[in-house]
């Protein structure tokens, strides 16, 4: 089974098993579009990969979110999926606590109980993958969660996904180079599929960022902002190497 499918498969065994939040935290929501501008960084708070596993990082979610604050992150990513991520929708309540930065759930979402969940603890934002959901599934995800005052990074991988995306009306769509079914890497992808996209739709580009080189470069060919996310790890709270200046 591709990786991305079973993915897929898991979140709807989770969904079945979701238990109602105690207390729902009536936290306002704040935009995530709004700060993806000048190449901003979000900052991801990751503790583990499917290709890595654990990548060993013993700062607490609140910890981090403080620090990527007062570093400069625009906003911050917070994964959810537990099995391959070590995520918790718990995490998010504490960054929400930490700092004032605008919160994206990042997460295989497939049913609107996640987004309500994430909503619930405090996110502004959230994550959907075109490539793992049908058009009809995305168009009903990006609506409920828009409904409800949400953002929504809108994750294409090719054009295929790209299509997807502009039908439902993302306007921000997040470009990942890497191949979530074989999580093989395709570096040129950031520069292949910039010219497709319209203007107007916020851009942001996902994964192998690893230098302020790169940032620069992503900046230059029309990116507004990138997700900053093992490569956050591999510097802990070090944003700074990750300046456009």
């Amino acid at each position: 089974m591709e990786f991305l499918t079973h993915l897929y498969e898991l979140s709807k065994q989770r969904v079945r098993t979701m238990k109602p939040i105690e207390v729902a935290l009536d936290y306002p929501v704040r935009s995530l579009k709004k700060v993806l501008v000048d190449m901003a960084i979000i900052a991801e708070v990751k503790y583990a990969t499917p290709s890595e596993g654990n990548l060993g990082i013993s700062h607490d979610a609140s910890y981090l979110a403080r620090e990527y604050e007062a570093l400069g992150a625009a906003a911050i990513s917070c994964l959810t999926e537990p099995k391959y991520f070590e995520g918790d929708i718990e995490y998010i309540s504490r960054i929400r606590s930490a700092c004032s930065l605008p919160v994206l759930m990042k997460d295989f979402i497939v049913d609107e109980r996640q987004i309500t969940a994430g909503r619930q603890a405090g996110a502004d934002a959230f994550l959907l993958i075109t490539e793992m959901l049908s058009i009809e599934e995305c168009e009903r995800l990006f609506l409920f969660g828009k409904g409800r005052g949400m953002d929504c990074l809108v994750e294409v991988h090719g054009k295929d996904g790209l299509e997807k995306a502009l039908y439902i009306g993302a306007d921000i769509i997040g470009v990942n180079v890497r191949n979530l079914s074989t999580l093989k890497v395709h570096p040129n992808l950031h520069e292949e599929m910039i010219g497709h996209i319209p203007s107007g739709i916020t851009k942001v580009a996902e994964s192998s960022i690893t230098s302020g080189r790169r940032i620069r470069e992503l900046k230059d060919i029309g990116y507004d902002a990138a997700l900053v996310g093992r490569a956050m790890a591999n510097n802990q709270t070090r944003l700074d190497v990750f300046s456009c200046g």
